[in-house]
């Protein structure tokens, strides 16, 4: 079986996860299911990253031992896995005794082939990312271009890693790999950093004692970003299990917020290239989630909790709007009001009705049962439709293989608008009332496949959502053994299929008006 191994970046302890955290697990997860239905044995890893000098102060603040505090934190990012459907592999917490044996092992390859030296170090450092900058990077204020706080300017004795001696060899890698970062944009920042020179940079910190020590001088500490990066290996196994290491890496993709390409695309190939292991097949750098165009703070009070909006509007409807409404890449708008309108527009409305009022003729006009379609029987809409449902796939596949998720279910809606202006334009109970049976029996089938067609590809994004259809529709698709390329093919449906309306999927989210207007309805009535 042919493998895919995907990862997020692990995330920091020292706070409660955030809208951010949802979207990339979601989005990670999307293509996990995705090639689990290509055929994949599928490796996902997610978990958290806790050798922090954030988090030991986090911990001291709320008087608690700092590994105490990281196993606290994890059981949040596991449940908000939980509650977003995902379907990680592995959970991995920098503070296992598996990472700690990965870290140690790189460490050694990298001073084994002369890379690692020690010397001092002066530079402008950000607290609240725990990384240094050079003087050029800050702002006017020497604040930290990402979080707006001031940066510290720090001397030290420690260990660096020889960064100038591989950027040549990873720019060519880049040049000779054009889809080893993506999207362009990240790939072109990343290049203009490499060319501009890229220095080499500090691996340790001294006097530290949350992290893991260095194996060539107990009295310094492995600096968290180091750390951190490992976890990748560490999950595929490596320093610990052979065989599953050589089975799943190199990683296939890495999905990483665009904030930390720089960690990802320079710094972590260099040093699997001084390890001599090979480079992850591709780092995808998203963009970030905004309310209405400004960036989330507690300041600004405009922070959106995944927790909540999932727990309020359900976990389908938001991994349904990260895929359908953000597009992969480039920042994205994520508030309630535009929650809603997606919601209600594109599953109540497109979707929800297309599949109520096909599923209430199916049983109204042809005893719930499916038939067949008749080339020769169908005018030009009926042929358009089938022309779409059939050209579906290869367009689905090609967005789908892009992590292009907005593209595939643009494609797939497309099919959803042209079923439900096919129902207007031939009107089946009027087919029906003047016994024209093949083609209401055309119609009906074409309706049933766009339904169908559409449960398949919501499935990697609305997996319950997706099996709920599957029932109303008397198909018995299992996920575990789904053959996603066969079975979207246009003319699977069988005769005879019996099917079952049910309850509407997508009852329709009321504004507070709404509500208010249909009490005082019902009071009156």
């Amino acid at each position: 079986m042919k493998k895919f191994y995907i990862t997020t970046a692990i995330d920091y302890a020292n706070s409660r996860p955030h809208a951010g955290h949802a979207y990339e697990k979601v989005a990670t997860d999307i293509m996990a299911r995705y090639k689990r239905l290509r055929g994949y044995d599928v490796a996902f890893c997610t978990g958290t990253d806790e050798h922090s000098l954030n988090v030991q102060a986090k911990a001291k603040e709320l008087n608690k031992d700092p590994k105490q505090y990281c196993d606290e934190m994890a059981v949040a990012y596991r449940d908000l896995c939980a509650l977003y459907e995902i379907t990680n592999t592995d959970f991995i917490q920098t503070t296992e005794e598996r990472h700690k044996k990965s870290v140690t092992e790189l460490f050694k390859r990298i001073y084994d082939a002369g890379d690692i030296y020690k010397g001092k170090y002066e530079g402008w450092y950000c607290k609240s990312c725990e990384a240094f900058y050079n003087k050029t990077d800050l702002t006017e204020d020497n604040c930290c271009p990402t979080h707006k706080v001031k940066a510290d300017l720090i001397t030290e004795e420690n260990y660096f890693i020889k960064i100038s001696k591989y950027t040549d060899r990873l720019l060519k890698h880049i040049e000779d790999n054009p889809g080893f970062i993506e999207p362009d944009t990240r790939k072109n920042e990343i290049l203009a950093m490499l060319k501009s020179g890229f220095r080499d940079i500090s691996v340790s910190r001294p006097g530290i004692n949350w992290g893991i020590p260095l194996p060539i001088d107990p009295s310094q500490t492995v600096y968290v970003w180091f750390d951190a990066l490992i976890n990748y290996i560490t999950s595929a196994g490596f320093a610990t299990d052979d065989a599953k290491f050589n089975k799943y890496w190199p990683a296939d993709v890495h999905i990483i917020g665009k904030d930390i390409t720089k960690f990802h695309c320079i710094i972590w190939p260099i040093m699997l290239m001084s390890a001599g292991l090979e480079l992850p097949k591709k780092v995808f750098g998203h963009g970030f989630l905004l309310n209405k165009g400004e960036k989330m703070s507690k300041s600004r009070g405009n922070v959106v909790d995944p927790v909540e909006m999932a727990q309020k509007y359900g976990a389908e409807a938001i991994r349904y709007y990260f895929a359908a409404d953000v597009v992969n890449g480039e920042d994205g708008d994520f508030n309630e009001d535009a929650v809603k309108l997606s919601f209600n527009t594109n599953l109540a409305n497109d979707l929800g009705n297309l599949i109520n009022r096909s599923l209430n003729m199916v049983e109204k006009y042809s005893e719930g049962l499916s038939g067949k379609y008749d080339e020769s029987e169908a005018d030009d809409n009926m042929k358009n439709l089938a022309a779409q449902e059939k050209a579906l796939w290869k367009k689905y596949e090609s967005a789908m293989e892009a992590m292009n998720f907005s593209e595939a279910l643009k494609e797939t809606w497309k099919i959803i608008g042209m079923s439900n202006k096919l129902i207007d334009l031939s009107a089946p109970w009027n087919l029906f009332k003047n016994g024209q049976k093949a083609a209401l029996e055309n119609v009906l089938y074409l309706l049933l496949e766009a339904i169908r067609l559409t449960s398949l590809a919501i499935a990697p994004v609305m997996p319950a959502t997706a099996e709920k259809i599957w029932v109303k529709l008397g198909t018995a698709y299992d996920m575990k053994s789904l053959d996603l390329e066969k079975e979207m093919q246009f003319g699977l449906l069988k005769e005879g299929t019996k099917v079952s309306k049910g309850d509407p999927l997508f009852p329709r989210i009321q504004s507070e008006e709404e509500k208010e207007k249909n009490q005082k309805s019902k009071a009156k009535g």
